[in-house]
């Protein structure tokens, strides 16, 4: 499920696969209007729906954290 989130990420900025850091958002390697596009891949391609309450800048801050939330909705 991971590489296939980090596809996904990479589709949107191809530095996210070398990407390490604590903050996706604050290092700018993706942006908020971006934060969409991601909802809907995800929930596309993992078939989940998530919701508004779920969109916060901890979740989308890094793969492993974005990786969590998918499980949580599986």
């Amino acid at each position: 499920m991971k590489e296939k989130i980090i596809s996904i990420l990479a589709e949107i900025n191809e530095d996210i696969e070398e990407y390490d850091g604590d903050n996706m958002l604050e290092d700018e390697i993706i942006t908020s209007l971006d934060i969409i596009e991601i909802v809907s891949a995800l929930e596309d391609e993992f078939d989940i729906s998530i919701k508004a309450k779920y969109i916060t800048k901890e979740q989308f801050a890094t793969i492993d954290s974005i990786c969590e939330l998918v499980e949580d909705l599986q």
